[in-house]
């Protein structure tokens, strides 16, 4: 017999409870693990994300919601359904056993503490990641850079093993859902397709082979000048961060100088006060600067789906810092957008990928003639001058991160499909056949295990390229309809009333036709890398 609503609703309100009650508690030792990665808050963190973890395994609550949902027994009541669904795949990708539970959470926290601890050491001097990015911007010697690269990726060896078997214990949970790894498992239930994310990555590569080849062939042709090398001997660290996924610094404009003796927070805050969202609350509660003993790279949390929305960064006057800080920010004004009419499971972005999109919309800006000149403040002239390097600069970036993310989309497919083979060999494989980056002679270390993704956010970078995708479709809309995105009202009332005020309560896709009255179309991006 088919449950009634009452009893569906009673058992939400009841499993949410808990839920939420764990949550803010694992979100918040994050939060202080993150900035101060002390044994004490590595351990907290490790206990109360196990606590969930051992929750979201109930095989009760998973087996309920499980059938409700099959059953479509809420489907009288759509925002009801909406949750049954969303517990169904919690739940789903929690069955694993106490014994697994443990095993994961140990390694996620020896994890953790290596990798927001490690410095790289170059020459007796351990350099934060912000000082190994610096070598590589301005250094022109390039046995210094080579050693500054080479000692980021020390860290490889300390973690790989541990990654590796992180990788075959995930996929003891996939196989007991009846799934082949669990990459598969992993985006099936963040609704996204796998079959449908292969495929578009391969058409991506075709449509993108031309456009990266030129753009890298006349980056390689500065790029060798610059080092006074043939273009055939250059190797990953002449390009200008450790795994090129961001545009190097090339031509005549020094995109910094802009930022050099500016206040980011107040450009920030100017940037979003143009869309009529306010982001000083989120900034009063933030860490935005680097020290010793923190993460250091940059996120945004929602502590409780309740208004207390944070962000880590690790602050410097750069353009690189300018997207990050914006970047983070958009993820911010997302979360606090969502009014609290909307049930707290759903309280959320529809889709991690759904929130990238946000991030990466403005993370963009500093390259933006409006945005030079109404917030950071040039005038049209000053502007203008800079417009063909920006929107090259623009271009490139986005398809040297097209390219970056088909590397680890690909290998994280290939790790779980097979954790057992040459990941160091496929490593440089993918980065050659995607980058057009020549390998080091020789080279066999565990450089894919630098990057801390594929541990700690696992299957989780096509949320960053879909999000791209889903960012220029919004932006298309926004150009027709708004006037442009820049210190427009009418581009925040969209975000607020669109994109931000539904939540999670429909899926992502329908979410963006909701938005713009049309679902994903890739299209709008492809035509951003011309």
């Amino acid at each position: 017999m088919p449950a009634t609503l009452s009893e569906i609703s009673s058992a939400v309100q009841t499993t949410v409870a808990r839920l939420r009650q764990l949550y803010i508690a694992s979100a918040m030792a994050a939060w202080e693990a993150a900035a101060e990665s002390t044994p004490a808050n590595l351990s907290a963190a490790a206990d109360t994300r196990t606590a969930l973890m051992r929750f979201e395994a109930d095989p009760v609550e998973y087996a309920r919601y499980r059938d409700w949902d099959k059953a479509n027994d809420a489907a009288a009541d759509p925002l009801l359904a909406r949750q049954v669904r969303v517990l169904h795949f919690e739940f789903a990708q929690g069955q694993n056993d106490p014994a697994l539970i443990d095993q994961i959470s140990t390694l996620i926290k020896q994890l953790e503490e290596v990798y927001y601890i490690f410095r790289a050491e170059v020459n007796g001097k351990k350099l934060t990641n912000n000082e190994i990015d610096d070598i590589l911007d301005r250094e022109r010697d390039g046995e210094v850079r080579r050693e500054a690269w080479e000692a980021h990726k020390q860290l490889g060896p300390k973690v790989a093993d541990s990654v590796r078997e992180l990788a075959r214990l995930r996929n003891k949970t996939a196989h007991k859902m009846g799934y082949p790894n669990y990459h598969r498992m992993s985006l099936t239930l963040s609704e996204i397709d796998p079959d449908w994310l292969y495929e578009m990555l391969d058409k991506l590569k075709t449509q993108t082979d031309a456009p990266f080849r030129a753009a890298k062939a006349a980056l390689d042709a500065e790029l060798s000048a610059r080092f006074k090398v043939p273009v055939a001997e250059l190797r990953p660290w002449h390009y200008s961060d450790l795994f090129f996924q961001r545009a190097p610094k090339v031509g005549n404009t020094d995109f910094d100088a802009l930022f050099a003796n500016q206040k980011l927070e107040d450009l920030a805050i100017k940037t979003y006060d143009g869309l009529g969202m306010d982001v000083r609350d989120i900034l009063a509660r933030s860490d935005l600067y680097e020290r010793p003993n923190k993460d250091q790279h940059a996120f945004c949390i929602h502590i409780d789906r309740e208004g207390d929305v944070r962000t880590l960064n690790n602050l410097r006057p750069s353009e690189r810092w300018m997207d990050t800080l914006l970047h983070e920010l958009g993820h911010g004004v997302y979360d606090k957008y969502i009014p609290s009419t909307v049930p707290w499971l759903l309280r959320t972005p529809a889709h991690i990928l759904s929130t990238e999109a946000m991030a990466e919309l403005m993370g963009g800006m500093p390259l933006d003639r409006e945005w030079l000149i109404s917030v950071r403040g040039l005038s049209p002239t000053q502007a203008d001058s800079l417009a063909s390097a920006a929107h090259q600069r623009d271009v490139l970036g986005r398809l040297i991160f097209t390219r970056w993310v088909m590397v680890v989309v690909n290998f994280e497919r290939a790790l779980y499909e097979d954790p057992e083979r040459d990941l160091n060999a496929l490593w440089w494989d993918l980065v050659q056949k995607f980058q057009f980056v020549t390998r080091p002679e020789g080279r066999a270390m565990p450089d894919w295990a630098t990057k801390n993704h594929i541990a700690l956010a696992p299957a989780y970078y096509q949320n960053y390229l879909i999000g791209y995708m889903m960012a220029a479709q919004w932006r298309h809309w926004l150009d027709v309809n708004a006037g442009g995105l820049v210190g427009k009202a009418a581009a925040g009332d969209f975000f607020r009333d669109k994109v931000f005020t539904p939540g999670a309560i429909r899926p992502w896709n329908e979410g963006l036709d909701y938005a713009t009255g049309e679902a994903l179309k890739i299209d709008y991006y492809v035509k951003t890398l011309a």
